[in-house]
């Protein structure tokens, strides 16, 4: 089932609060985890699960560039790990150029359409945001969807509460232009 959404919605749950791994996967792969730990089909990972994916990004601080999708592996580690030690402070969604920006106090983690993808369609994703109850918001080449993932059919623990304990945010700085 596929619906617009407003990004604020999904993820207010997790601004204020400081992801508990981030780490670089294969190519421009890069997880965010935040919230309680859950272990699904043999892996850890956590109850709000940001996974960029088909994009290039960059990770600034202050307005430094620190790193890069394309940056040496050995390097990408620990530089995105520097975002365990802030909060998320707020996510800024730019629907015309498709670009993404994730805010982490200083740092900003902006993510857009990956350069090698030719004639993408829906089914390239330039990241999903997997959150309770099998949600899934996903930003592809027709802008922001909210997905029921259907791949995943057990039924974790923490989907069993019918009410997600949303906190109000330290920062709201939910920004969707058309610019």
């Amino acid at each position: 089932m596929k619906k617009e959404t407003n990004i604020q919605k999904c993820f207010q749950p997790v601004v204020g609060t400081q992801p508990w791994r981030v780490k670089p996967g294969v190519g421009s792969f890069l997880t965010v985890e935040f919230g309680p730990r859950v272990k699904e089909h043999g892996h850890i990972h956590g109850q709000w699960h940001l996974w960029i994916y088909l994009s290039n990004w960059v990770l600034s601080h202050n307005g430094r560039q620190l790193v890069n999708s394309d940056t040496d592996r050995r390097v990408i580690g620990p530089a995105v790990r520097r975002l365990e030690e802030v909060p998320l402070t707020g996510v800024e969604y730019d629907s015309r150029g498709k670009k993404t920006s994730f805010l982490f106090d200083d740092f900003k983690l902006v993510v857009t359409p990956a350069d090698y993808l030719e004639d993408a369609d829906d089914r390239d994703s330039f990241w999903m945001f997997f959150m309770p109850k099998n949600r899934v918001l996903i930003a592809g080449p027709s802008g922001l969807r909210l997905e029921k993932d259907e791949a995943s059919s057990a039924t974790r623990p923490e989907e069993r509460q019918e009410d997600i304990d949303i906190r109000p945010p330290k920062h709201r700085m939910f920004v969707e232009t058309n610019d």
